[in-house]
């Protein structure tokens, strides 16, 4: 696996640090990652980046989550590169609970996943929010395996849209068998794509003003469905998901 780029360009062109500013995606890459105090989660975990990624190369066994059904990788994916797809990536504050008691329990204290990404089987990032709403999950690349959430029965995906509330939907991440299964890569991207477009609805339906005009959604000239992409998801708590949302067009 060679590296073409430097490993320290996850902090400028990766979809979480696009997400969550630079400066807070290191902060969340080394709690996620939990790095010892001492080291750096670049250099701790030999991140490399090949082909559009990044890739965790040592000491891999440490961060990732047993599920089943998602075999352990021997160099797991840490995340993508935006430049990867054309677009602005949605800023977002990343989520975190008020109480410190909560943040050491749920955030410090917890086994936050790694990113999940929604991959079409062409190789591309993502996938545009009215295929997502039509069940056009034929194309993605493991669909049908269980997605690792962090062994909740329930989750919730919140969203920061900048100008707007904050904004939270609770779904299910176990399925109706009799075994209680995991549910599926598929559906996870369904319970994400449904969540994103629920917040949209209401923001348009209930006519609510974005406080910066370059977010504002519907409206003459505003943001629409149709350009919104869902390229994945970040835990960000034991019990809390981020959708990573990518627009068609970009805005300045």
């Amino acid at each position: 696996m060679s590296q073409v780029f430097p490993a320290g360009d996850v902090l400028v062109d990766g979809f979480v640090s696009q997400t969550f500013k630079p400066e807070d995606a290191d902060n969340y890459f080394m709690l996620l990652l939990r790095t010892p105090p001492s080291q750096h989660f670049l250099r701790y975990y030999e991140i490399v980046y090949h082909q559009g990624a990044w890739f965790i190369t040592h000491n891999a066994n440490l961060v990732q989550g047993t599920s089943p059904g998602v075999p352990l990788q021997s160099t797991p994916l840490l995340d993508y590169s935006s430049t990867r797809s054309q677009g602005t990536i949605l800023p977002q504050r990343r989520w975190s609970p008020a109480d410190e008691v909560d943040v050491r329990r749920h955030v410090e204290g917890a086994n936050l996943q790694l990113p999940i990404y929604f991959v079409n089987s062409n190789g591309s990032i993502g996938f545009p929010l009215p295929d997502i709403l039509r069940g056009c999950d034929q194309d993605l690349h493991n669909a049908n395996t269980f997605a690792t959430l962090g062994g909740r029965s329930t989750t919730h995906i919140r969203i920061n849209w900048p100008g707007y509330t904050y904004w939270k939907r609770q779904v299910a991440t176990r399925d109706e068998t009799r075994e209680r299964n995991p549910i599926t890569l598929a559906r996870f991207m369904k319970h994400v794509g449904t969540s994103v477009n629920n917040f949209l609805r209401e923001c348009t339906a209930h006519g609510h003003v974005a406080t910066d005009p370059r977010w504002q959604i519907g409206g003459h000239g505003g943001i629409t469905q149709a350009e919104v992409k869902v390229i994945g998801a970040i835990h960000v708590s034991a019990g809390s998901w981020m959708p990573i949302i990518q627009l068609t067009r970009y805005v300045i």
